[in-house]
């Protein structure tokens, strides 16, 4: 035996992965003995390459193997939910470490590609949305004038004002058979007299 304390390598003692290097400490029961504690090794691991980690294997004829390492934010190729991921190896199937760069992306088998329509439905379901909102704050005006008129009362609105108002709401209506529905430049325009009653 050595008079210098010999090197070993640590393993965790649950996954395996290599945690570094120690000397070994000398046996009191045995001169010139080391005690070598367990999941510690004489041979050092191999050089790990980015991704990996050197791991014990139990029951491997190699003391150090290369494990794909992980570990940290994943994502699922059906939702693209972030997950942390803490374990060694390969991901499953259902995971993928790149990020979904939008919500319409779908997994192809390797990567994220744009679901055109995807993006397009959409897209015409929030320019649907917004045309409904949109008749819904506008349309009591017509109501009012119309009440207005019924009764024989002065009406807010001009007639020229309200024509274009029936107009604007028309627009709205056909807004989503326009051809360049659902693209957001080309929303029917309201009156810019509108603004003053909201």
């Amino acid at each position: 035996m050595t008079n210098s304390a010999p090197m070993l390598y640590q393993a965790h003692p649950v996954t395996g992965e290599y945690i570094g290097p120690v000397f070994a400490d000398s046996d009191p029961l045995i001169e010139g003995g080391w005690l070598i504690p367990a999941m510690a090794f004489t041979e050092a691991p191999p050089a790990v390459e980015p991704g990996y980690v050197a791991v014990n294997v139990k029951g491997s004829e190699h003391v150090w193997s290369l494990t794909p390492d992980m570990r940290g934010t994943v994502y699922r190729i059906d939702s693209g939910e972030e997950t942390n991921w803490q374990q060694l190896g390969e991901l499953p199937a259902e995971f993928t470490p790149l990020q979904r760069p939008s919500i319409n992306h779908t997994w192809n088998g390797s990567n994220w590609s744009l679901d055109e329509q995807a993006k397009n439905r959409k897209e015409c379901e929030s320019e649907r949305l917004w045309r409904d909102l949109e008749i819904d704050n506008t349309q009591w005006l017509r109501e009012r004038h119309r009440d207005e008129s019924d009764l024989k009362l002065d009406t807010t609105l001009t007639e020229a004002q309200f024509a274009q108002l029936l107009a604007y709401l028309q627009s709205l209506r056909d807004w989503p058979q326009h051809s360049k529905f659902p693209t957001f430049e080309f929303r029917p325009k309201a009156p810019d007299w509108i603004i003053e009653f909201q």
